[in-house]
């Protein structure tokens, strides 16, 4: 599978240009603030349909321009001739096809283009927080898997709806009811309990789907990962890769780890109530790299970070 052309309308500093890839590798050399970058999230955004630069379309269209263009032709062995089409516009609303055919789901364009990405931003990988090391499992996922792409959406959508809640009774404050006799039990709010149990629920599916992923996902990459670490470092370093789910995953089991999810919320109740956020899920999972069992985050050097 290769990219055999790029048509770029109106995409950041390109108000018309058209680029053809005639060779196995291809060297963009050009000036400062030239767009090289700018061609290379194009490709970016015909893979993954997402920008690492930017998450708002406008950014990515020429000032006073309604809408910008990216045209890509593909060549796949299984396939054949591919067109792939994504039209941004200002006002938020995209437009995608697959060889003229307009798509009505994003699901079944992603996975078409797949591109691996390297630039300075991703030393954040190893040297910063574990958003960033999520945030790329996910996006390597989407590509394997373009039906994560869904199944992450549904559990954001769920994490969002849940921490609303716990939000909103995080800020009541109810009057204080009269002291109760001794023998009489405090009062309760059975509302409240059982609407949260509803997305205790849902987060735990949703959430399980997420986890069961990643692991799988992060199974197939380590062997390979380790195999070229080694080999770029003369058979003299170890790089380990953790997979660290907020929730123990003991097993593979979708109904035992959707158990595991619930009693982890359970313990977390109190907190969850008083903090006012979700406090147990995939959203806070970390993926923990060591070369010869150190951290790299804290110790490796800047030629192991890279």
């Amino acid at each position: 599978m290769y990219l055999q052309s790029l048509i770029l309308r109106h995409f950041r500093n390109y108000t018309e240009q058209k680029i053809h890839f005639t060779a196995a590798k291809t060297i963009v050399l050009g000036n400062n603030a030239q767009g090289k970058s700018n061609l290379l999230e194009a490709v970016e955004l015909l893979s993954i349909l997402k920008s690492h630069r930017t998450s708002r379309d406008r950014d990515l269209i020429q000032t006073e321009q309604p809408i910008a263009q990216i045209l890509g032709q593909l060549n796949r062995e299984t396939s054949g001739q591919l067109e792939l089409s994504l039209t941004l516009r200002s006002t938020g609303r995209r437009s995608i096809a697959l060889n003229g055919v307009s798509l009505r789901r994003q699901l079944d364009f992603l996975g078409t283009l797949n591109m691996v990405q390297f630039s300075s931003i991703d030393l954040d990988l190893v040297r910063s927080g574990p958003e960033h090391r999520r945030a790329w499992a996910d996006g390597l996922l989407v590509q394997l898997e373009p039906i994560y792409a869904h199944l992450f959406t549904q559990y954001q959508q769920v994490l969002r709806q849940r921490n609303a809640l716990l939000k909103q009774y995080k800020s009541q404050t109810p009057p204080s009811p009269p002291p109760p006799l001794p023998s009489l039990p405090l009062p309760s709010s059975p509302s409240v309990a059982q609407n949260l149990s509803l997305w205790d629920a849902q987060l735990a599916i949703a959430g399980t789907r997420v986890m069961r992923r990643r692991a799988r996902m992060l199974q197939r990459l380590i062997p390979l990962a380790q195999h070229w670490h080694q080999a770029i470092s003369g058979q003299t370093e170890q790089l380990q890769i953790r997979y660290l789910p907020n929730v123990p995953m003991e097993t593979d089991d979708p109904e035992s780890l959707q158990q595991a999810f619930l009693d982890r919320i359970q313990s977390r109740a109190i907190a969850e109530t008083q903090q006012g956020t979700s406090l147990v899920g995939p959203h806070r999972d970390e993926i923990e790299l060591t070369i010869n069992d150190t951290p790299a985050k804290q110790y490796g050097s800047q030629g192991q970070q890279r």
